[in-house]
């Protein structure tokens, strides 16, 4: 695709979401013949949109389409739809970012190992001077486990590139298996409607799943208790996947003993959450994909998908 006006509105809450100047040389390398704009904020992003035939942004409405009649195509980091909306009439085409494995999949490693090596406890033990050698006799290994991964699109498949590195073995679930058989990265692909007959087995449950209706309340009760005792569950796609009553009933009462949650169904966690007070719940901040080196993921991709457009 060739660039003439390429516009751009990256600035974020989050440091590591937001575009900084060496940014913009790694992008003025790209496309060397561009003009290019940042925008100052989204007023100057609105005032400017009818200039630009490519624009990379975090937010985009569908009525800005319009105000855009030049507009070609349209890049955000973002996975989901939640900010962007895809044009109504079709005329620009839009592309969300499909990176973010790189990075959760090092999210999910750590919060599997902090688990399987008792490092809570250590840290525990650490604080209060005690050597408890003899507790590591209950650590188990990932080569030795086996891992339900329930969603296998771009971001489970990175995921179990990595896992499978460590000999884990590993079934996925997805909603249409065609295609998928024999797939290198897992020992099996199996279709959501035999999930509960492999609950029982797993040891660790990973959810990267997307939000939506399609997946709203999709994993219930009776798949909480139809999990193996001592199971492990994370999830590092959306909260609506199951209700969080029935999350904290499986980690007081089991059969879950442990939890690694990045996602809630109310953001920021409120500080009246029972979530905080488990001691077998690892809660991170929905932080799973924040580092420093999201925003060239992002160009990278970006560069990949113009030589091809």
């Amino acid at each position: 695709m060739k660039i003439h006006n390429l516009l751009i509105h990256l600035h974020n809450n989050i440091d590591a979401f937001s575009i900084k100047p060496r940014h913009v040389d790694l992008i003025r390398g790209i496309v060397p013949d561009a003009r290019i704009i940042v925008a100052e904020g989204q007023s100057n992003f609105l005032e400017r949109l009818h200039e630009a035939d490519c624009a990379l942004a975090w937010v985009f409405k569908s009525g800005w389409y319009v105000a855009a009649p030049k507009l070609k195509a349209l890049f955000t980091p973002a996975a989901g739809h939640d900010w962007v909306a895809e044009d109504p009439s079709g005329r620009v085409k839009t592309f969300y970012g499909s990176f973010h494995g790189r990075i959760m999949r090092e999210s999910l490693l750590s919060m599997m190992l902090h688990f399987n090596r008792r490092i809570g406890t250590s840290l525990a033990d650490q604080k209060n001077r005690v050597w408890g050698r003899p507790g590591y006799s209950e650590c188990v290994a990932l080569f030795n486990q086996r891992l339900l991964l329930v969603g296998f699109g771009p971001l489970g498949r990175s995921m179990a590139e990595l896992l499978k590195v460590f000999g884990a073995r590993i079934t996925a679930v997805k909603r249409d298996t065609r295609g998928f058989e024999g797939d290198p990265l897992v020992d099996r692909v199996i279709s959501f409607d035999r999930l509960e007959e492999e609950l029982p087995e797993a040891d660790h449950v990973i959810f990267v799943l997307p939000g939506g209706a399609r997946t709203d309340g999709i994993f219930t009760s009776r798949h909480f208790n139809a999990m193996k005792p001592g199971a492990c569950l994370y999830n590092l796609g959306r909260s609506n996947c199951y209700r969080e009553e029935d999350l904290l009933n499986a980690l007081k009462h089991g059969p879950l003993a442990c939890a690694g949650l990045d996602v809630f169904a109310e953001e920021p966690l409120p500080p009246a959450s029972p979530l905080w007070e488990q001691p077998n719940a690892l809660i991170t901040p929905h932080s799973s994909a924040i580092s420093r080196e999201y925003i060239d993921l992002f160009i990278q991709e970006w560069r990949e998908i113009l030589r091809k457009i």
